[in-house]
């Protein structure tokens, strides 16, 4: 009697947690049918809404939807799936750094660190997860920490070219451009080319003014001809090297590529001033403001043209303009006293 009592209990409390799992999977597929017909949502979405409105603990659909959501910046959506995903496959470490993705994206930093951290803990040797972390940390500028995971990740695959790059990245925050140059470096000898690397390595070499920045930047050009940054910065060593000529032509195709780039109209101006055509110069100095308003170099620049070709009523015009944006800025306070000396 005492067994058939206990079966009974056992019984009852089995089909108490079916009806438990039965409504829950019951809520999930209306939910899923509800999101189904709605036409504010992507075909793709409904879509898979469909396939999970008959399959509701499928983890594969949630995450295909989780993507699906994402393309259209619906995050709030994207992370009740990802959590979905999570419920069902606590232990699956993509599911957690997809969430962190989310957060990061949506703003939710906190939350985005903890599901990194959490897609670490449960597999500690995950090299996109623990890339993601180290990433993270970097973002938001905790270099120690994020040294801390590129390094693990070095431990699990000594050929991650993004981890060399970003330990680059951080020897050169630091001072170190010995070190930075060798993680530069292995980056594109595992990569075979890496732009950014490249160009990395043309801006330490160019600010220890080694011609062999001139070579990387060259080599930048190569990989990306479409790269107002890599002409730009070609340029402008040209310039700090008194190759005027070169370096124009190098501002007019950073224009070419990109018509806003007023440091380019800058720096072009520049050397039409040293070359004294004040008068195309002035007219860069105004193209950069045209695009930087706030560029209270030009202004003094557009001042000392001026006051050279004498028309001083307008050059103090500029030098006041200029000290009203930076009233620090010493030479138009200068070019103020001597105009005001005359």
């Amino acid at each position: 009697m005492q067994a058939l009592k206990h079966l009974l209990n056992i019984t009852i409390l089995s089909l108490f947690i079916s009806g438990i799992s039965f409504t829950a999977c019951s809520s999930k597929s209306d939910e899923n049918e509800a999101l189904a017909k709605d036409t504010s949502l992507s075909l793709e979405v409904r879509e898979w809404s469909k396939k999970l409105a008959q399959y509701p603990e499928n983890v594969s659909y949630y995450v295909f939807r989780s993507e699906a959501l994402i393309k259209e910046e619906n995050y709030e959506l994207a992370i009740k799936d990802l959590q979905s995903a999570i419920d069902l496959e606590p232990n699956v470490a993509s599911h957690y750094y997809k969430l962190g993705d989310v957060y990061f994206a949506d703003d939710q930093t906190a939350n985005a660190l903890e599901m990194f951290k959490k897609a670490v803990e449960v597999n500690p040797n995950d090299q996109t997860a623990l890339f993601k972390l180290a990433q993270f940390h970097f973002f938001v500028r905790q270099y120690n920490a994020s040294k801390n995971y590129f390094n693990k990740l070095l431990i699990e695959n000594p050929a991650h070219a993004q981890a060399n790059f970003h330990l680059g990245l951080l020897a050169k925050e630091e001072g170190d451009t010995t070190t930075a140059k060798a993680y530069f470096k292995k980056t594109i000898a595992l990569t075979g080319t890496d732009y950014n690397s490249t160009m990395q390595l043309a801006e330490i070499y160019a600010a220890q003014n080694d011609s062999l920045a001139l070579g990387y930047l060259n080599g930048a050009i190569n990989i990306d001809p479409g790269s107002d940054e890599a002409y730009y910065a070609r340029g402008l060593y040209y310039q700090n090297n008194e190759q005027y000529e070169e370096a124009m032509n190098d501002y007019q195709k950073t224009i070419d590529i990109n018509p806003k780039h007023f440091f380019a109209y800058y720096n072009a101006g520049n050397i039409l001033a040293l070359k004294n055509n004040c008068n195309r110069a002035i007219e860069h100095f105004k193209l950069a403001l045209q695009f930087d308003p706030d560029m209270a170099k030009a202004y003094n620049r557009i001042g000392q043209c001026l006051e050279l070709n004498g028309d001083y009523e307008l050059a103090k015009r500029n030098y006041e303009r200029c000290l009203q944006i930076d009233p620090n800025f010493e030479l138009a306070k200068e070019g103020l006293n001597r105009i005001n000396q005359k």
